[in-house]
């Protein structure tokens, strides 16, 4: 397919995908996205989607132009998550089914996200917009006050475009650029939550250890023939 030609996404039916980097240790924070989004917490999915990412990378000019894989490939082993924007229609892609992705840090005692990298299909119009509205979401969803992203500078009047701001005005280059996703005010409200997403972990855990036990009991009141 020939750079030019691009297909607009409005027209395919994208879906979002959360894989959480196995290390992550974030279990509250996948209880709250569970509902809303294709979640997966397992390390064969993170590493297959991680995998796949970097092949599409390495072997194509789709993803990632001007970024260094081996930078990508070192963000996927610290990043909390990978959001991935794709589709089921393998055959719309030459090169596969991802239109977009975003590599997400969580910072809980901040309550913002920090976006690591952000790549989106150069054949795919409208993919980034999709990809940058979906991470928001997720922040609404967990309850973040903001969304952090370092931009070069071409990409500066894409983010402002979506209510991005610089945190320095002069930088000209490579700036970390904040969009305020929920009000400051309602902290508390999103410590709560998470605390209660915490106990409901906590309490489903229990649950399991406790019918494990009943069950060794059950067993050990059985007779035994002599």
């Amino acid at each position: 397919m020939s750079l030019s030609l691009r297909y607009n996404i409005k027209q395919i039916i994208p879906k979002t995908i959360i894989s959480f980097n196995p290390s992550s240790n974030l279990d509250d924070i996948q209880t709250l996205l569970e509902d809303k989004f294709n979640t997966f917490t397992d390390i064969d999915s993170y590493k297959n989607i991680t995998d796949y990412i970097y092949r599409i990378i390495i072997n194509s000019e789709f993803l990632c132009r001007g970024l260094n894989p081996e930078y990508i490939l070192e963000a996927l082993f610290r990043v909390d998550a990978v959001v991935v924007l794709s589709s089921s229609f393998m055959e719309i892609l030459p090169n596969g089914n991802i239109f977009g992705f975003a590599l997400l840090k969580f910072d809980e005692a901040e309550n913002s996200v920090y976006i690591d990298a952000i790549c989106s299909h150069v054949g795919i119009k409208g993919a980034g917009e999709i990809l940058i509205n979906e991470i928001e979401k997720i922040g609404r969803q967990i309850l973040m006050e903001s969304v952090h992203l370092i931009s070069v500078k071409s990409a500066i009047p894409f983010y402002k475009k979506y209510g991005y701001k610089k945190t320095n005005k002069s930088c000209k280059d490579m700036c970390m650029m904040i969009k305020a996703i929920h009000p400051k005010s309602k902290s508390k409200s999103r410590s709560k939550s998470r605390s209660n997403s915490r106990s409901k972990n906590s309490r489903t855990k229990s649950k399991k250890s406790n019918s494990k036990s009943n069950s060794r009991t059950k067993k050990s009141n059985i007779p035994t023939k002599k």
